[in-house]
């Protein structure tokens, strides 16, 4: 069969011009089209999928991203995300890493305009709140472990308040624009359900500012945490609330996590709760993202068992609040 990637990308690009003028019908069949010029091109069916799911037309959707996931199994695109949004796909524990990467090393030059500026993101801000008087408490030097550290907004905030921070994240492109501000001792790119070597272990406190949505079952993230933190060591975190247990994923292609899973998962771990307070994430369409801020003790387990919790001193017992 022949192929001309060359046409086919100049008739995805007439067909991305009729979507964002609301014409999906003829979106589509400009699409069509650019399939017939390369049925090998992953992408284009993709976007098929795409304009379909937009037009309304679940059925034609979920056979396009079929055929993306056919020439794409490794799916950088994310197609079985959206199959599963579609109730065509199983729901798997996390988002597949390397749609996850493609995602944000794409995502990286203009992250922090997108974040800041269009959707008012504030939670590392929320997260250095909630954890700031344990921190004015701790004996230094106080060393952190920034996990999903991005392009290094956590670094900007807490970095006055702490000795040294190292950051984990999945995106080269991300861990590039982290290490040009200078902020961080060392930055790594790797998974955080399982940290490579190069980090070090002892962190007197973990953070893990919007990344745990891209994770639906938690406990591999936490107890790589765990390991890699020293006995009393703090770790703060943002969640999306959920109402479906364990978890479910929201139309925002991001986890969101039901309190009574989180409780299991924390226990499980090695993690008593501190704090558990809600707060306003960022905007999304023009509405707000509410959203859990955690803050958790790592302990050696033993503290865990049934009858210890009751003992508990009080300034450990979990604090309802609210933050704004």
């Amino acid at each position: 069969m022949s192929t001309d990637r060359l046409l086919a990308s100049r008739r995805l690009d007439v067909a991305l011009a009729l979507v964002a003028q609301g014409d999906y019908a003829a979106a589509a069949e400009v699409a069509q089209a650019a399939i017939s010029a390369d049925a090998r091109w992953d992408e284009a069916h993709f976007t098929l999928g795409d304009i379909y799911e937009r037009a309304g037309e679940a059925e034609n959707a979920i056979e396009a991203y079929r055929q993306y996931l056919i020439l794409d199994p490794i799916d950088r695109m994310g197609g079985e995300v959206r199959l599963t949004l579609l109730g065509a796909a199983a729901m798997r524990d996390r988002l597949p890493p390397d749609y996850v990467r493609a995602l944000f090393d794409d995502y990286a030059p203009r992250f922090e305009i997108s974040l800041r500026d269009r959707l008012s993101y504030r939670g590392p801000e929320l997260l250095f709140e909630a954890v700031r008087e344990q921190l004015d408490a701790m004996a230094g030097p106080i060393e952190v472990l920034d996990l999903g550290c991005g392009t290094g907004l956590v670094a900007e905030v807490f970095g006055g308040a702490v000795d040294m921070i190292d950051g984990i994240d999945l995106s080269p492109r991300m861990i590039n624009r982290a290490q040009a501000k200078g902020l961080y001792r060392t930055l790594i790119a790797g998974d955080i359900t399982a940290m490579p070597d190069a980090l070090g272990t002892g962190y007197g406190l973990v953070v893990a500012a919007d990344v745990l949505n891209y994770l639906g079952d938690l406990a591999p993230a936490l107890r790589a945490a765990h390991a890699r933190m020293k006995p009393g060591g703090l770790m703060v975190f943002s969640l999306e609330h959920g109402d479906v247990f364990p978890y479910d994923l929201g139309p925002g292609q991001r986890f969101r996590h039901h309190e009574r899973a989180m409780d299991e998962w924390l226990r499980e771990c090695g993690f008593t709760v501190l704090s558990d307070a809600y707060g306003t994430l960022r905007q999304e369409k023009g509405s707000p993202v509410e959203g859990r801020i955690m803050v958790v003790r790592a302990t050696d387990g033993l503290d865990l068992l049934a009858g210890d919790v009751a003992q508990l001193s009080e300034q450990d017992l979990p604090v309802a609040q609210t933050v704004h």
